[in-house]
């Protein structure tokens, strides 16, 4: 066998090497060196030592530098005699009984000898081999990358050593060389490892990404890849280490490293395929998102695949066809391990991710991260202020690559946080085929109650009962969803009674079915507060009952037309409520019928499907590697002012929290705690000096 030296500017290290070279048997093992025009003194150490005259030992020190090693392999593949040789570049250390022991292991036969190399202490090996079938999955990408411990066929080398091409990946494209040409009889031996590299030579700058050569070594590889029955594993891992190369290259603005990412992604390009949901419970997120059978049903008929993964409910949803449960934590960490961040994105509903089993935390931190925001992010918690609670909480260790909104208003607040990727979705609702709405069998002025059933919705459903009642208008039809209310529904009807309004207002409790609300409804009235009222609306206008809403309630701006299927109204009293519905006439409730039941097709559970999809599909091809951004459970905007003394009177607060409610729902809310607190306190200084 012979040894192989390519060495340039290696001062520092070239001795080392040549001691150890020194220990080699001579009978057995040839050295062949070639200095590439070293300026460094490399040359003049090699004449020096005892090796330089040795007859085992030759040394070409060349007078131009070509810059690459490639043209000192090819020299030293011809004037080789052995028929094995392998290489050893300048900075690194080879163990010279292990190598001799290789040596002595040698049969003839063989192209390419694949063993055991030791990266910083660390030995590198293929963890799946046979012999029978060396060129594999398992095998590939160790095979492809690196000289490190690999002893080649001498003519494999002369023939195919010779590389036009300066920069990166030099060794890869010469295992690529010989194997496209033929030179395929692998043998693996795993052995004493004889290389030793202490540190890695990667380049650490993307200039050496070279877009045609990356484009060529992926075409070659797609022959290989017939050739041998592989899939895309060494592509994969490609394109992994590549995006890590531009995402650490310190030179690179942000806009040049999201050229080279594109760059890097339009050469390999990579089948998007795979959409993993994490929820906590699969059968509750019905409850903020009630289209989620139907696309759940959908979503099986879907090309791309959509696996749901839930803590808890996968068994209320027999259907499921792709359901992992964490509860089988080994198939699920196999699952995932099979999936690539090119080709499947993590759609987060909720703060489950969380409480998974960190091994599977890790394996879906790893692919680019979507976060569904469809919570409003502020947050109105009545209970008394935590003190040291903070005014963003977010998931420790958790991130995401993308924040899907789904209003504008927490788009906006987002951005005024300096969170630039985010934007909004179009909600799931399932389509009816018909509507069933009549205006003229459809009497009700149906109101449903808010889930917590606050004490100021009461005092509002009381005048507006009363106000009602005064301009004629049908009685108020209000129900409560939520069997829990029935404390809150006994005090309603006994502040109507004492103002005469009882007869105005008609209370139904713990409704069975939705749809109740709806059957005989004309229109129906939201509250005036709330975290959302999206998915009410759709169920709504899906029923072809118009809606009419609060202007700074999140999700009715971007639903409800004014005046064309619903009314948005920017001041909500109950005088302002009942002097517009007042003033439609019943041709008018037939157009906003028709409108609404036609507006909400545009919500459909596959046209959201479709959003899903074209969403992950882009932060798939931009993803740099690592998902940055932190996922925000909440922003508890109450306890942050209460806790800063924002709040003097609790009188104030339900006026103020609509009002809050209202810059919001105009963009217009900011970082809360640092731009509404102020002013709040010096509200309250100047109210305490008028009345002084």
């Amino acid at each position: 066998m012979t040894v192989g030296v390519t060495t340039h500017n290696e001062r520092d290290n070239i001795t080392v090497l040549l001691d150890r070279l020194l220990r080699l048997p001579k009978g057995r093992i040839l050295i062949l060196l070639y200095d590439d025009r070293s300026d460094d003194g490399t040359a003049a150490l090699i004449a020096k030592h005892p090796l330089f005259g040795q007859e085992n030992f030759q040394a070409h020190l060349a007078d131009v530098n070509f810059g690459s090693p490639s043209i000192g392999r090819r020299y030293i593949a011809e004037h080789a005699t052995t028929p094995y040789l392998t290489f050893v570049d300048g900075d690194d250390l080879i163990d010279p009984d292990a190598l001799a022991a290789a040596a002595e292991r040698l049969r003839p036969g063989f192209d390419i000898v694949m063993t055991p190399f030791v990266l910083r202490n660390k030995i590198n090996f293929v963890k799946e081999f046979d012999n029978d079938r060396p060129i594999s999955n398992s095998t590939i990408s160790r095979l492809l990358s690196g000289i490190a411990g690999k002893i080649y066929n001498r003519e494999a080398v002369f023939l195919h050593a010779k590389d036009e091409i300066k920069g990166r990946s030099e060794d890869v494209r010469l295992n690529m060389r010989i194997l496209l040409a033929g030179f395929d009889r692998v043998r693996i031996e795993k052995i004493k490892p004889f290389y030793f590299i202490e540190t890695s030579r990667k380049s650490t700058y993307s200039k050496n990404i070279l877009p045609k050569e990356l484009s060529a070594r992926v075409s070659n590889y797609k022959v290989l890849k017939d050739r041998y029955g592989l899939d895309d594993i060494y592509l994969k891992t490609l394109h992994r280490n590549l995006l890590e190369v531009v995402q650490r290259d310190p030179t690179l603005t942000e806009s040049e490293r999201k050229m080279q990412r594109r760059t890097i992604h339009a050469a390999m390009t990579f089948q998007f395929r795979h959409v993993i949901h994490v929820m906590r419970d699969l059968s509750g997120l019905g409850t903020r998102m009630r289209a989620t059978p139907a696309m759940i049903q959908a979503a099986d008929h879907r090309e791309i695949r959509h696996t749901w993964m839930a803590l808890q409910g996968s068994e209320t949803h027999p259907a499921v066809k792709n359901a992992q449960r964490p509860s089988d934590e080994q198939a699920s960490c196999s699952f995932l391990d099979q999936c690539h961040f090119a080709e499947a994105v993590v759609i987060v509903h909720d703060d489950s991710i969380k409480h998974f089993p960190i091994s599977i935390q890790s394996r879906l931190s790893r692919l680019p991260v979507v976060q569904m925001r469809w919570l409003p992010l502020m947050s109105a918690r009545p209970k008394a202020p935590a003190h040291d609670a903070p005014a963003w909480e977010t998931m420790e260790s958790c991130t995401a690559s993308r924040i899907v909104c789904a209003n504008g208003p927490d788009v906006a607040l987002y951005k005024q946080c300096g969170i630039n990727e985010s934007g909004t979705i179009k909600r799931p609702v399932q389509v009816r085929s018909s509507n069933s709405y009549d205006v003229r069998e459809n009497k009700r002025f149906s109101y449903v109650m808010s889930s917590d059933g606050r004490p100021e919705e009461v005092n509002f459903l009381v005048e507006l009962a009363r106000v009602m009642k005064d301009r004629e208008l049908a009685p108020l039809h209000i129900f409560a969803v939520n069997p829990e209310q029935a404390p809150v529904l006994e005090e309603l009807a006994a502040r109507l009674m004492h103002v005469g309004a009882l007869e105005a207002a008609i209370v139904e409790g713990g409704l069975a079915s939705r749809s109740a609300i709806h059957d005989q409804a004309r229109i129906v009235i939201l509250p005036p507060w709330g975290n959302d009222a999206g998915d009410s609306i759709l169920e709504s206008f899906s029923f072809g009952v118009p809606v009419i809403a609060p202007g700074y309630v999140p999700g009715a701006a971007e639903i409800i037309r004014d005046g064309e299927d619903g009314f948005i109204l920017d001041e909500f009293s109950p005088q302002d409520v009942a002097a517009r519905l007042a003033h439609v006439s019943l041709e008018n409730y037939a157009a906003l019928s028709a409108n609404c039941f036609a507006r909400h097709k545009e919500f459909s559970v596959e046209q959201y499907l479709t959003s899903i999809e074209t969403i992950a599909s882009d932060v798939a091809r931009d993803f740099p590697g690592e998902n940055s951004l932190p996922i925000v459970d909440s922003l508890h905007v109450w306890d942050a002012l209460e806790t800063h003394g924002a709040f003097p009177l609790p009188a104030i607060r339900s006026y103020a929290r609509r009002r809050v409610f209202r810059l919001r729902g105009k963009a217009v809310r900011v970082l809360v705690l640092l731009r509404v607190a102020e002013p709040l306190r010096w509200i309250k200084k100047r109210m305490t000096s008028a009345r002084g």
